[in-house]
Order: structure tokens, then C-alpha cells, then sequence
């Protein structure tokens, strides 16, 4: 029997150890050739795509993202094989016992990945041409693009995913091959059954480690948006903190647990106990690296999907019309010509939600006023400027937007401030009137003072260039304020919705460009920055839940490998357990504890590092939050749950 014939049967028969190793790979070369094709899509590179922009964009980011994937899998295969390598000691000592040099095991060992990867690029490359498709016909429908991306199989994207893998794949698998111990046949053969010392650990570095974390969270919450500049520091003290937690924290607790005779002699603690608080220390490196690599991911996730949720609220709440005009004189149509806009809404077939016509005074702040700062963002709040609104038009666009309706007396007002941050990193609104009780207005060179009910965070009529915050007034002060002022201060305001807005880009653009020259000032709209903004984040996320699913099958398969590197070695415990009077339920508990330590302590951690970190740059938000872990949750216990089964149906075939 030759040596190739050896590493075919040994595949055969450890295809549970294999199997999460090659799915991985499958998923990652499935990815990298779905974004390989896009962007050697002919339709991108010329221009036949009718947003060559955002095609770019998206290309671009694709392009970063396959650089990603294959660091990735560098990292992820390096580790894989490596513990492969680590399990199989006994194997190898057995080989050395027949006569096989230790070239000729690198030569069995390389031969083996050999096959893994060409199977796993194959069915990669299959998977990929089967969802390109799909991929495409998303990618369309999230850029709105005019006509899907045409499908075809870039024969570039094929060969570069081919070599890429091919390459990279082997290059692991060849210094990894150097990494088999120069042990002695004796040694090889005893493997992991060499007795293990009591596992120790550091008092210091326990409570340093928490410490740590607990320091890097604090200055993070605490930074507001010196978080920029403070971040790189944070994520420094949180990884070593995570490192000591896992390595000295986590050994110290279980020690403790041990010492504490009410815990440890009840029902299969001691069993457990004893097993896990080696299995900590074994696996110190493991829980560590699938902590971090699960922060990131979550935090990331979240990020994304918060900032496009938010960066789209924020825009509704500055702009709740998708179109609005404001005509100087209550007859006049000087910004654009009366009917024009439904006249072009028509032609492209989009129906008017809402329309409203509303009467605004021009006033100016009176008061002595202290000048604004301007944020970390170049951000100024306007103290001068104002419209003045009357009570019911105010009730009339809060009823259609779902906002609370007002009720004010006689020389009552309240304001309505613009919040241009969108609570990105940590950046807060300033309400200027909000502790102010009166407010003093020069209007047409009288003064109006007024009794301030209350500051409102947000717009009912589209910010201008100015950020001129909008004033309500009770109904009678309105009408008596409105026959006395000079028609140069009355203006009308003219608000457009429109259903399915996020479409109507295509119009809005021409409607911009039927503006009297001059004018434009007056104009505003929300539907395309909104839309190419939407482009943006939509594709971000698309293609950030594929980097996603890398990274949580990577944290998932590193677990896995780690439970069924060490089934040797815990076939000769729960062996010896058995003899002992433990049952075979008993056993499958121990497992099932242990495993969902293994699982379940790195996701704890990881949540908690996400929490923090999505919360450093202000971009925590508890629904959008539960939403993404509820996902990354519930795919772990299908994880967890699978492994499990994986090794006690083991366990099972053994027949202690």
C-alpha cells in the first residue's frame, strides 16, 4: 500500500474530524468566487451598469473584502492543520514504527490537504456558480439599479479562485508539515496520554484581566468623541485583559469553584470541575482568539445595520418631506412653476402621499445671544433664525409623521431644533432653548415675546442651508402676527411626500433641475441622498454579512476542532469513569456541560466587548442590537447543538 493510498483511507475514516475543516473552506472559496465573478463582471468594468458609481463602490468594497478572506483563511487554516497535526502525534508514531521517514509523513500529511483542498475548491466553485445568480439579482435590487446585472461565469474569476486557493492552501499545508515533533517513536506513540501537571495560575493576572476590560469599557463609554483617538488604546487593553481572563481568570474561578466543598460534591461537579478546569487551561489560546474574532463580528454587524437604520431616521427627522419649497409672498411660484412638480411626479407614474401648503413668518432672535460652539463635526446650531408656524399647520404634519400634537395658550411657543449629529460617536444635539423661559422676537422690526413651552429635538419642515429652527404659536397670536406683517416676511412653505419614495430619485432629479435659476436655495429634498446613502449602507451590510458567516463558521469550526482533537484522550477518561460506576447519561451530561462552556463562555465574552464598543461610538440601540445577536444566538446553538450530537454519537459507538 502506498502512501497516497494511506491518506485517502485516513480521510475516509476521520471524516468527523475533516468535516468542519472542509465545509469551512467550502463557504470561503463559495464567497470568494461570488465576489470574484462581480467584480470581473464585464457589465461593471464598462459601465454598462446604469449607477456607475455605486457599482464602483461596491466593487471596491468586494475587493477589500476578498483581501480579508484570503488573511483570513491564512490564519484559519494555519490553525486548523496545525492542530491537526497536534492530535495525531500517535499516528505519526506509529508510521515512524513502520519505517516511514519523517519525509515521507511530511509527504503523507501534504498529500492529505492536497485532496482536502482540491475537493474543497471544486465544491467551492460549484456553490459559487449556483448562487452568482442570486448574488447578482440582489446586488441589483439593493443598488435599485434600472436592469439586473447580467449573469455569466468570469473565466478570469475561476482561475484566479483556482490558483488563489490552490496556492495559498498548500503553502499552510507545507510549513505547517514542518511542525511534526522530532519526538522519539516512544513519545509519539504515548501522544496526549502523558500526564498533565495541575493547572496554575497567577492571582494577579486575574484580577489584572478583569481590570483591564473593565478599565477599556469605562474610558470607551466615557470618551464621547475622543473615542476616535482613544480606540486604538481600548482595543489594546481589552485584548490583553481577554487574554489574561481566559488564561489565568477562568483557571483561578474553577479553582474556586473546586474549593468550595458544597458545589464541588454535588451531583457530577466533581467530574466536571475536574475536566473543565483543564480543558480552560488547554484551550485558554482557543477561547480567546473565538472571543475576539466573535466581538468583531458582532460589533461590526451591529454597527452597520445601526448607522443605516439611524443615518436614515436621522435623515426622516431633518427632512420629513421628501420635496419642500419655500415661495417668498403667499402667491408667488418664483422657486418653480406652479403644478410643475405634479406634473413630472405623473410622467414618472408616482403617487403624492401627503401635500401641504403651509404659511410661515420670517422672525430673528432679539435676545443677546451667546455664539455657538461648533461641534467635534463642524456642526453649529442656529440661535438667529427662525419660521414662525401656527398651531394647527404644526397638528396637521404631526398627525400625518405620528408626532405628539401640541396645545398652547395665548403667548406660549414651542421650538423645534434640528439634530444634524444622528448621535454618531457619541456627538449629542444641543437644545438651545431648552432651559430658556422666554424668548424675546424681532419680526418685520417689532418685538414678540413669548413664553417657551418646550424645545423639540428634530424638524416638522425641511432644514434649510441655515438650520432655521421652526417656532409653534397658539392659532389666534398666529392670525394677529399674520395680518400685521409685510408680505416680504410671509413665506410658503410646500411639502411633498411620496410613496415608495426611495424610487423616485429618477424624478426628484429632474424636478431639482426644473429650479429657476437663482433659486435653488429655496429647494430642498431628501429621496436622493437618502437613496444613494441607502446604496451604500445596504451594499456594506450585504457584503458584510458574507464576511460575517466567514468569521462566525471560523469561530464555530476552531471549537469543533478543538472538542474532536481531544476525543482520544477523553475516551481514556470516560473510560476509566465507567469503571467506575458513572453512567453512560452521566458521561453524555459531562459532555453537554462542557461543551456548552466551550461554546457558550467566548459568546459571553464577545457580546459584552460588542456591547461596549458599539456603545463607545454612540451607535447602541437595544432593538437594533437584540435583532443581530438574536441571529448570531440562535446559529450558535444550532452550532453547539451540532457538535454535541456530533460527539456523543462517538461516544456512542465506542460501547463503554
Amino acid at each position: 500500500m502506498t502512501i497516497n493510498n494511506i491518506a485517502i483511507k485516513n480521510i475516509r475514516g476521520n471524516s468527523n474530524k475533516y468535516v468542519m475543516y472542509y465545509l469551512s473552506n467550502v463557504i470561503v472559496v463559495t464567497i470568494f468566487f461570488i465576489f470574484a465573478n462581480f467584480i470581473y463582471n464585464p457589465s461593471l468594468s464598462n459601465g454598462n451598469v446604469s449607477d456607475k458609481t455605486i457599482g464602483e463602490v461596491a466593487s471596491r468594497l468586494m475587493y477589500l473584502c476578498e483581501f480579508v478572506i484570503v488573511i483570513f483563511t491564512f490564519i484559519f487554516s494555519n490553525y486548523s492543520i496545525t492542530s491537526f497535526l497536534k492530535s495525531r502525534e500517535k499516528e505519526f508514531g506509529l508510521l515512524s514504527m513502520f519505517g516511514l521517514t519523517k519525509g515521507q509523513i511530511r509527504r503523507y500529511v501534504m498529500f492529505e490537504n492536497i485532496i482536502i483542498s482540491i475537493i474543497s475548491i471544486v465544491t467551492g466553485l460549484f456553490f459559487g456558480m449556483l448562487f452568482s445568480k442570486l448574488f447578482f439579482m440582489a446586488v441589483s435590487i439593493i443598488l435599485d439599479l434600472n436592469s439586473e446585472i447580467p449573469f455569466l461565469i468570469s473565466s478570469k474569476a475561476v482561475k484566479i479562485t483556482i490558483l488563489s486557493f490552490l496556492i495559498l492552501l498548500n503553502f499552510i499545508s507545507f510549513i505547517t508539515s514542518f511542525k511534526i515533533k522530532n519526538n522519539n517513536i516512544a513519545q509519539l506513540l504515548k501522544g496526549e496520554r502523558i500526564p498533565k501537571t495541575t493547572p496554575k495560575f497567577s492571582k494577579i493576572k486575574s484580577v489584572l484581566g478583569i481590570l483591564l476590560i473593565i478599565s477599556g469599557y469605562v474610558v470607551g463609554v466615557f470618551s464621547g468623541t475622543a473615542i476616535i483617538g482613544t480606540m486604538i488604546p481600548i482595543l489594546i487593553v481589552v485584548i490583553i485583559g481577554t487574554h489574561f481572563l481566559f488564561s489565568q481568570f477562568s483557571v483561578f474561578f474553577t479553582n474556586k469553584l473546586q474549593n468550595n466543598k458544597g458545589v464541588y460534591y454535588k451531583g457530577i461537579n466533581l467530574i466536571t470541575l475536574s475536566q473543565i478546569i483543564y480543558k480552560l487551561k488547554d484551550n485558554a489560546k482557543v477561547l480567546f482568539i473565538t472571543s475576539i474574532l466573535s466581538g468583531i463580528t458582532l460589533a461590526s454587524a451591529i454597527s452597520v445595520y445601526s448607522l443605516q437604520k439611524v443615518s436614515l431616521s436621522s435623515l426622516e427627522e431633518n427632512c420629513p418631506q421628501d420635496i419642500g419649497i419655500i415661495e417668498q409672498d403667499i402667491n408667488s411660484h418664483k422657486v418653480i412653476a406652479d403644478g410643475k412638480i405634479e406634473e413630472i411626479l405623473n410622467k414618472h407614474k408616482f403617487d403624492i402621499q401627503y401635500r401641504n401648503k403651509i404659511e410661515l413668518i420670517k422672525a430673528k432672535n432679539n435676545d443677546k445671544i451667546e455664539e455657538s460652539k461648533k461641534s467635534t463635526y463642524g456642526i453649529k446650531i442656529n440661535k438667529t433664525d427662525f419660521n414662525i408656524m401656527s398651531e394647527n399647520s404644526f397638528n396637521e404634519l404631526a398627525k400625518q409623521y405620528n408626532k405628539k400634537a401640541v396645545d398652547l395658550k395665548n403667548g406660549e411657543m414651542v421650538i423645534c431644533t434640528y439634530d444634524l449629529t444622528g448621535g454618531i460617536a457619541n456627538e449629542k444635539v444641543e437644545l438651545p432653548f431648552k432651559h430658556q423661559k422666554t424668548l424675546n422676537l424681532n419680526i418685520n422690526g417689532k418685538v414678540s415675546s413669548f413664553n417657551i413651552l418646550n424645545n423639540l429635538k428634530g424638524g416638522i419642515i425641511n432644514a434649510d442651508k441655515k438650520n432655521t429652527n421652526t417656532i409653534i404659536i397658539n392659532n389666534d397670536d398666529f392670525k394677529k402676527l399674520w395680518s400685521k406683517v409685510s408680505n416680504s416676511n410671509k413665506y410658503i412653505y410646500y411639502g411633498y411626500n411620496i410613496k415608495h419614495n426611495l424610487k423616485a430619485a429618477d424624478a426628484i432629479t429632474e424636478i431639482k433641475n426644473s429650479v429657476t435659476k437663482g433659486q435653488e436655495a429655496f429647494f430642498t429634498e431628501r429621496v436622493i441622498s437618502a437613496a444613494n446613502l441607502m446604496k451604500v449602507l445596504s451594499i456594506l451590510l450585504f457584503i458584510g454579512t458574507f464576511i460575517a458567516i466567514i468569521f462566525f463558521i471560523a469561530t464555530g469550526s476552531i471549537l469543533y476542532f478543538k472538542m474532536f482533537n481531544e476525543i482520544q484522550k477523553d475516551k481514556q477518561d470516560f473510560i476509566g469513569l465507567k469503571k467506575i460506576g458513572v453512567t453512560q447519561e452521566e458521561i453524555k451530561r459531562v459532555v453537554s456541560i462542557q461543551s456548552f462552556t466551550m461554546f457558550f463562555l467566548p459568546l459571553t465574552v464577545a457580546t459584552l466587548h460588542a456591547v461596549f464598543a458599539v456603545k463607545s461610538v454612540g451607535l447602541l440601540y437595544t432593538t437594533y442590537f437584540m435583532f443581530i445577536a438574536g441571529i448570531y444566538l440562535v446559529l450558535q446553538i444550532i452550532y453547539y447543538l451540532f457538535a454535541k450530537w456530533m460527539y456523543i454519537k462517538q461516544i456512542n459507538s465506542w460501547s463503554i
